[in-house]
């Protein structure tokens, strides 16, 4: 999911650290002295905001609207207000009145970006991250706002746009991980394997405890054929994460490919224990007991995949001939004796 940016603050904006609870003191002191001041209203509203009071934040705003209608940052504040509430809505229509207001302030625009994609509406959110940041020359260095769009253009499969898009936001902020980690997924996809690679390990450069980007990595030395690499990513994720059963099922599949087929038939077991009905648990320890010569338990597993996966599925198909193989050893094995 695109990660949401939509706070402003006071007129300009400012990413420094503050003490919202000083802020709100500092504000309502001045209130006391100007109760019309559309400034301070504003900027209250946006500190209520922060503290979570966002009711209370709201009132502000809509008394901001009656001393001044056209004042486009309070409506996008409020629009922040509805996002918080769960409102889209609402978000929506206060954002488009902020652009009503000021056809030159950028926030609206990036803000109905991010609302378009949470519903759904990605040609939409491609737009408006476009108008975004044409108007927003001063913040064109947005690599959140890049980041967001590029998911959008991936989402919709202009993929190549999407590319350009997470190169910009790695471009604004080389430690951008989660840029690096699409990439790797977009060059995974397209078998550049190496490629794909290179960008996992940059984002494990920046998070080494980040279990998706080394996953990802171990997913491309699975696809390389590189079967111990592979085990040492995959061991290590289910070090951090013991029920990722993605990684666990792939790093049984290695086990098996490198003839290490006890340690894969008691990791499959388990598996089956903690996920019981899922086939291609049982397909993999089939190979796994197959592989070490174990043809009566195997043949029982892919019984077992047949029983569980639909009639005509390439699984399936795969599972018929190793039960038939497995048969075919079981009969010779019983003749020679």
């Amino acid at each position: 999911m695109p990660q949401a940016r939509t706070k402003t603050t006071g007129e300009e904006g400012t990413r420094m650290q503050v003490n919202w609870e000083e802020a709100r003191a500092e504000y309502e002191e001045a209130l006391l002295l100007s109760p019309d001041d559309v400034y301070t209203l504003n900027n209250l509203g946006y500190v209520l905001t922060q503290l979570g009071l966002n009711r209370e934040a709201a009132a502000l705003f809509r008394r901001v609207f009656e001393l001044r209608p056209d004042y486009a940052l309070a409506y996008n504040n409020l629009g922040n207000v509805h996002l918080n509430l769960g409102d889209l809505t609402e978000a929506a229509a206060q954002y488009r009145l902020a652009v009503v207001a000021d056809k030159t302030y950028p926030m609206p625009h990036r803000n109905l970006a991010l609302l378009s994609y949470l519903m759904g509406r990605l040609d939409e959110s491609i737009e408006e991250y476009r108008r975004y940041f044409e108007l927003a020359s001063d913040d064109a260095e947005d690599a959140d706002a890049r980041f967001n769009l590029g998911v959008a253009l991936e989402k919709s499969g202009r993929v190549d746009e999407a590319v350009e898009e997470y190169e910009k936001a790695i471009g604004c902020n080389p430690q951008f991980a989660k840029a690096l980690n699409n990439l790797g997924l977009i060059w995974l996809e397209r078998g550049e394997h190496a490629k794909a690679a290179s960008y996992f390990e940059q984002a494990l450069s920046i998070d080494a405890d980040w279990t998706l980007a080394r996953y990802n990595l171990g997913l491309c030395h699975f696809a390389r054929g590189d079967a111990e690499r592979a085990i040492a990513e995959f061991e290590r994720v289910r070090a951090a994460e013991p029920h990722h059963l993605q990684a666990a099922s792939n790093l049984g599949v290695m086990y098996t490919s490198v003839q290490r087929f006890d340690e894969a038939i008691s990791l499959f077991q388990e598996l089956i224990e903690m996920h019981e009905g899922q086939p291609v648990l049982h397909f993999n320890l089939g190979f796994a007991c197959k592989g070490k010569g174990l043809n009566r338990e195997a043949a029982r597993e892919f019984q077992r995949v047949l029983e569980l996966e639909p009639d005509g599925s390439p699984r399936a198909e795969r599972a018929a001939r190793a039960l038939q193989s497995a048969q075919a050893e079981i009969a010779l094995d019983a003749n020679i004796m």
